[in-house]
């Protein structure tokens, strides 16, 4: 399965629960005429949320099979963390369901 197709399963796997809510978040750039704009965080998770109870922060970096972290990216799951969020690097969505328990 390629990232996006990993992405999309686990959207489709823990996106409608009750107890969470899960969006992907871009990072990057664009240009708009002579301007070139940043947007998000170097080395952000591909998909971030909240889980319930009390709104822990969540971040998963979805990597195909082969797919390394880079050094920002590992950083970033060290801040995440750092903070007692969850941080889950999946390729699959079985990966995420090791992390998060099952629905309440």
């Amino acid at each position: 399965m390629t990232e996006k197709q990993i992405q999309n399963a686990i959207l489709r796997a823990f996106g409608t629960r009750s107890d969470m809510r899960l969006w992907r978040a871009n990072a990057g750039g664009a240009q708009f005429g002579k301007r070139f704009v940043r947007f998000g965080v170097k080395g952000q998770a591909d998909l971030t949320g909240v889980m319930l109870p009390g709104g822990r922060r969540i971040e998963i970096e979805v990597k195909a099979p082969t797919g390394r972290q880079s050094r920002e990216q590992r950083d970033f799951q060290a801040m995440i963390e750092k903070f007692n969020g969850v941080y889950i690097l999946a390729r699959s969505v079985a990966d995420v369901a090791a992390v998060i328990p099952e629905r309440p």
